[in-house]
């Protein structure tokens, strides 16, 4: 067993820290979190007690206690709004770059557009 997966198996298991496991292999806290949270994802796994006990989400969301339902519909909600504001900001860029594109070829006479039927 290597030594990422042995890692792995110790904090699901042992339900230690990531602090006291980096400690103890001398590594970064952050490396043995994220490996742990892929190994987690990419196996479906569900978040251990004390992975709930101190997510962000679960701070932000104390007061509130929402079924699975109403959970998971909140969670697309706000990867739609994610989106669409990442959506909305590749816009801008798509019209900045144009508009760059735009004045180097009228004031600068700078041709950048390839042009349709150009050999390769």
């Amino acid at each position: 067993m290597d030594l990422k997966t042995q890692v792995i198996q110790e904090y699901l298991t042992q339900g230690g820290g990531f602090r006291k496991l980096a400690e103890k292999y001398g590594m970064s806290r952050t490396t043995i979190c994220k490996w742990v949270m892929i190994h987690q994802g990419i196996h479906n796994l569900p978040l251990t007690e004390k992975q709930q006990q101190y997510s962000v989400y679960s701070m932000s969301n104390k007061h509130n206690t929402l079924n699975a339902e109403e959970l998971s519909a909140e969670a697309l909600q706000h990867k739609v709004a994610a989106l669409e504001k990442q959506l909305e900001w590749e816009k801008l860029r798509t019209e900045a770059l144009n508009t760059m594109i735009d004045i180097a070829k009228k004031d600068l006479n700078i041709s950048i557009r390839k042009k349709p039927g150009a050999q390769q």
